[in-house]
């Protein structure tokens, strides 16, 4: 399948290894800045020392791009039964995001930013 070029919303799907289900993110193109500040932010200089800091710019940069979700791949408790968390309805969707699944925010980020891979041969993608 080709790249479409200049189409701004993308998806990802990525298996929960929590639910043991399929959620699929979607989500907004970086911008050239923000990859650079996303390079940036993984490190820091403290004390002279270089620390890594890739857990939290995965999880800040994931937050920004994403823009939604496939309907019921998340589910609240409202007045104590599920509801599906919804981006409409629940302004603290991102939020609820980073408290309760920061891994696979941050594995969105992961794949986005630092994703691209060499293909070998005739291999197929996983």
């Amino acid at each position: 399948m080709a790249r479409i070029l200049g189409e701004e919303s993308h998806t990802l799907a990525i298996q929960d290894p929590i639910s043991r289900s399929v959620v699929t993110f979607h989500y907004r193109r970086p911008t050239s800045e923000e990859r650079l500040a996303y390079q940036l932010s993984a490190f820091r200089l403290d004390g002279g020392e270089r620390r890594l800091l890739l857990g939290e710019t995965r999880l800040r940069f994931g937050l920004e791009i994403i823009t939604g979700f496939a309907p019921g791949d998340f589910m609240v408790l409202e007045d104590g039964r599920e509801a599906p968390l919804d981006p409409v309805r629940h302004g603290d969707w991102k939020l609820k995001l980073a408290d309760h699944a920061p891994d696979l925010v941050s594995y969105l980020a992961q794949v986005v930013f630092e994703g691209l891979r060499v293909a070998r041969g005739e291999q197929e993608w996983g």
